[in-house]
This record gives C-alpha cells, structure tokens and sequence, in this order.
C-alpha cells in the first residue's frame, strides 16, 4: 500500500469512527501507526488541531 493509499484509508476510518465505529478508531490508529513510521513525524502532525486562542490586545498599546 502506498504513503497516499495508506492516508486515504486512515482518514476513512477515522470518519467512520466519528460515526460511532468503535472498531473503525482502532483501525485508525493502527494506520496512522504505520504512516508515521514511514513518514516521520510531520509539522502538520506535531502542531494543535485547533488554533491557540490569544486574548485580544488593543494595537496601540506597545508596553
């Protein structure tokens, strides 16, 4: 299976999961497992899902 197949499939297991598969998130780890492995860890893997949320600051205050 190659990296783009091995993706592929990851990430429909990982949408059956969110449908309630429980075996599905299993299987979805497992490829993930194996893609890593092959791929390394990558920068869109390392970093958050969701952005980091900053409280606001005016822009005129530099101090």
């Amino acid at each position: 299976m190659s990296d783009e197949e091995l993706a592929a499939a990851a990430y429909v297991q990982r949408k059956r999961a969110e449908l309630g598969d429980p075996d599905a998130l299993k299987e979805a780890y497992r490829l993930e497992a194996e893609l890593r492995t092959r791929l390394g860890s990558t920068p869109s893997g390392l970093g958050p899902l969701e952005p980091e949320l900053r409280p606001a600051r005016p822009w005129w205050r530099v101090w």
